[in-house]
């Protein structure tokens, strides 16, 4: 008696469909671990679909490393808990938007027990605006989202309330694997966001978006890479950032008008922005000191002039940008937004700056209207002194770029007289305004080079709720 086993029957129809010159399902012939990961990186539902593909595929995507994203609520028979129920771990990623009561914790710290949840690489869990009603006491997060702690690779919490606050005692827990850190409308005290961030010896990026309970950070890390900073919108707001010691920190967003910021080492600090003005003018005696809307910047051989790409929020007068130009003069792209009435009636017809000598190539003005002569007289400042620019850019509301506005602001800006010759110049509809947003959402592409690109950064899914 001859015995055919499973993968012997399947190969020999396999062998008959070439003899009859059918299309090959080559990839089913792959081994089991390889189909299992590929089935774990799609998402959710194409993963489960797998299973009506053959009987081959059929038992994989229960033992496939599970990816799932979904939204959940106190119910047991939601879809999410149907799924986790049914798999049989381990689990690779968790994108959970949870719509429970405040008095549903325990049904959400039960999904996150899930034996098929061991191993998780990936949480990201956003709580619904309604979760917490205003006037509840602040709610923490489950204790069994730290049960991955020595897994996580990237963990991304947000709570649009701003009701959820993390507990003492998260400050003591280690993440020897986290790159990626994201803390979203969160209330977390200096101490304990201070334990956590000493506790991830491999952390690459960290956003802390409009998170409060802290008026201090403090930033020691032989690892981070790249760093988005908002201020919180209630009291405990963010008051000081200091860069104390990151040898590898390449970009620095902050974002908040009242921010005092100190860059103490970080030498290798390409990107910076959006920063705001302090004052009307900077003397040049202050420059290291306390020139811009808090920015007090030390070592400034290394943290400087490695800067490349520089984007500022405001500039009342033509001496702030003089200012910022000196304290970075390395500096290849610039963006400025936000204009306001300033005093820019008088511009210098030449200025020596080591910036628009050897550097400078790009200009970017967001939010240009070309109606008030301030944005005039500041634009112009840039084409006579600019000598090695090779494009500026002006994003514009939708109702003005047409042919017509377009032609008049070349001869008002007086586009001929300009001091690079080969500079080009392009008018763009501004599709958002939320530019601040769409950097904090590239801090983690650390693919990016220039996360204020908008024709790079666009379009983006806002993880809000």
């Amino acid at each position: 008696m001859v015995v055919i086993t499973r993968s012997k029957r399947r190969r020999l129809l396999e062998e008959e469909d070439d003899a009859a010159g059918l299309d090959l399902d080559l990839i089913s012939r792959l081994p089991d671990d390889i189909l299992r990961d590929v089935i774990s990186l799609l998402p959710t539902a194409d993963g489960s679909r797998t299973q009506l593909l053959s009987r081959r595929w059929r038992p994989l995507w229960r033992s496939a490393p599970l990816n799932l994203e979904a939204t959940a609520s106190g119910r047991a028979d939601s879809p999410a808990a149907a799924i986790l129920a049914a798999h049989q771990g381990p689990g690779r990623r968790l994108c959970l938007t949870w719509h429970g009561r405040s008095d549903d914790s325990a049904a959400l710290d039960a999904l996150l027990r899930s034996p098929c949840l061991g191993g998780l690489r990936e949480l990201e869990l956003y709580y619904a605006a309604t979760l917490i009603p205003p006037g509840e006491p602040c709610k923490p997060p489950p204790l069994a989202m730290f049960r991955f702690s020595p897994t996580l690779r990237v963990l991304n919490v947000s709570c649009h309330s701003c009701r959820l606050e993390f507990p003492a005692a998260a400050g003591a827990t280690d993440f020897p694997h986290l790159e990626q850190l994201t803390l979203r409308f969160i209330i977390i005290s200096e101490s304990t966001l201070h334990g956590i961030l000493s506790r991830c010896p491999v952390l690459r990026s960290l956003i802390l978006y409009y998170s409060t309970g802290y008026r201090h950070l403090r930033i020691n890390s032989s690892t981070l890479r790249s760093l988005g900073v908002t201020n919180g919108l209630i009291k405990g707001n963010l008051e000081e950032i200091v860069i104390d010691n990151a040898p590898l920190l390449e970009r620095f967003i902050p974002n908040g008008e009242h921010l005092r910021i100190r860059v103490i080492q970080a030498p290798k600090l390409k990107i910076v922005g959006y920063l705001y003005s302090r004052r009307d003018g900077v003397p040049a005696s202050d420059l290291g000191t306390v020139g811009f809307k808090g920015m007090e910047l030390f070592s400034m051989t290394d943290a400087v002039r490695s800067v490349k790409v520089l984007a500022l929020n405001t500039v009342p007068t033509l001496d702030v940008v003089i200012g910022f130009l000196q304290c970075f003069p390395c500096v290849e792209k610039l963006y400025i937004k936000a204009f306001t009435p300033g005093r820019f009636w008088i511009v210098p017809r030449y200025v020596t700056l080591e910036c628009f000598d050897a550097h400078l190539k790009s200009v970017h003005f967001m939010y240009y209207k070309g109606r008030k002569r301030s944005e005039v007289n500041l634009i112009r400042f840039f084409l006579i002194n600019a000598r090695m620019l090779e494009s500026m850019k002006f994003i514009l509301g939708h109702d003005q770029c047409n042919e017509e506005w377009v032609a008049k602001q070349h001869k008002k800006l007086e586009l001929g007289t300009r001091a690079s010759q080969g500079a080009r110049f392009d008018f763009e509809p501004d599709r958002w305004t939320l530019s601040h947003v769409t950097c904090m959402e590239h801090i983690h592409n650390l693919e990016l080079d220039d996360p204020f690109d908008r024709s790079c950064t666009y379009p983006y899914k806002l993880n809000w709720l």
